[in-house]
């Protein structure tokens, strides 16, 4: 059998790096890095399936506790803008998830 050495070159893409696969791996572990979380996206990632409403009263109702990765700000609109760490909604609610009284109604 005969073998052939060759020597190629490819082009990569404008959009594409190539990376270490060490380094892809450990980046890969950190999906949120850098991410912003909305209401939406935290009852979607954590599986909440609560209405946004509900997360929204329950969010400003603990402000003082979550403010480390909730940031909860007034809009000239009069609404609130909520901006959330995935890492640290992450953790709070694992931590307190029993405590939570999921089927407290929202008050009128």
């Amino acid at each position: 059998m005969q073998a052939l050495k060759a020597e190629v070159t490819i082009q990569v893409p404008e959009n594409m790096v190539l990376v270490d696969k060490t380094e892809y791996l450990a980046l890969k572990e950190q999906p949120e890095l850098g991410k912003i979380w909305t209401v939406a996206d935290m009852n979607r990632e954590l599986g909440l399936r609560k209405g946004l409403d509900w997360l929204r009263w329950f969010l400003r109702r603990n402000k003082a506790e979550i403010k480390d990765w909730c940031n909860i700000s007034d809009l000239e609109s009069g609404k609130q803008r909520y901006r959330i760490k995935p890492s640290g909604a992450r953790k709070w609610f694992e931590e307190n998830a029993l405590k939570i009284d999921w089927d407290e109604p929202l008050p009128k």
